[in-house]
This record gives structure tokens, sequence and C-alpha cells, in this order.
């Protein structure tokens, strides 16, 4: 099985730090249960731009994501990493996953475009994504998604788009028939 896979949200536990850097530097009292997406509005898009450091390459990785990787990996399936991320964030990117000892496949960096695209190309037959344009693109394409559960997608539902709980709920699924449960 080839199995997308966001970054930021997902793989890497980043809304403590989008929390932090939006209210320090927007203003904002943001708590982690009613964070919206960090690129929600121009003016939090140009704060996270801003950090974008501190908000993608410091904060640790999602609990439980290793062993599950690592599982998958073993078991055969193809990880693909699509993000978000620009290119130039490439190189601190693989070094953070190195750090954190998470081996994927491949990575592509789509500097804030579709991923529907990337995964199609790719021939996913699932992925796993947080923000809910992405979801929703995805699924529009025909690619299967987890929808990673996060603050700012609580309560979307829509064909193809299945939410998860966290990394063994990832797990599951795959281990479940995973994009077969999807009719695909």
């Amino acid at each position: 099985m080839r199995i997308g896979l966001d970054l930021d949200g997902v793989i890497v536990d980043s809304i403590g730090s989008w929390v932090r850097v939006l209210n320090r530097e927007a203003g904002t009292a943001f708590r982690p249960g009613d964070l919206p997406d960090p690129y929600a509005t121009p003016e939090l898009a140009r704060v996270a731009d801003r950090h974008e450091l501190e908000m993608l390459i410091a904060p640790p990785a999602m609990a439980g994501v290793a062993p599950v990787l690592e599982r998958l990996g073993a078991a055969g399936h193809e990880l693909v990493v699509i993000t978000a991320r620009a290119p130039r964030l490439r190189r601190l990117t693989e070094a953070w996953l190195a750090y954190q000892g998470l081996a994927v496949d491949r990575l592509h960096f789509l500097a804030g475009g579709s991923k529907a695209p990337a995964a199609r190309a790719e021939r996913l037959d699932l992925m796993v994504e947080d923000a809910p344009h992405n979801a929703l693109a995805l699924a529009a394409a025909g690619v299967p998604v987890l929808l990673f559960a996060a603050p700012y997608n609580a309560g979307l539902r829509r064909a193809l788009v299945e939410p998860c709980a966290g990394w063994p709920a990832v797990l599951g699924a795959v281990g479940g028939g995973g994009a077969e449960r999807f009719g695909t």
C-alpha cells in the first residue's frame, strides 16, 4: 500500500508551537482546542511565515508516530510525505526526520500548493492529513483520507474522508483494510 503522510499536525506535533507563536506575535489568545489553521487569514499566515522554523522544525514528533511508521515500513508499505512546506526547508526537514528516527521513502515539498496532484502522481492508496482544505481536495481527486484529529478539522465529514484519532488509529485503519474501507 502507498500511504501519503502530511508533516505538520500529523508527523510533527506542531499545535503547541503554533499556539505559542501566534499568541505571542499576533496578539491572539488561542488555546490548543480552538486553534484555527495558522494560514486561515493573511495576518496569521504572515506570522507563521516569519516564525516558520520555530513553528515547523522545533516541535517534537507526534506521540506514537515512530513505532507506527516503523511497523508500516517493515510491513512493506511505501511511506510518502507530501507537505505544504517550501522546498527550501527540505534539508532541515530531512535532518529533523533523521533526528526523530523517522524513515520515509519519498518527500514532496509543495510550497502551499494542492496536494492532490502529487498524491495522484504517487498513486497513493491513502493519505493521512489534518488540514480540511487538503482533505477535501484529496477526496475530490479520489484519494481516500484519514483525517488526523485537530481542533481546526473537527466535524468535517465527506465521502472518502474518515476521522482518525491518532497514530494507533492509523495503524488500525491500514491493518484493517485501509483504502478498501473507503470503497476504492
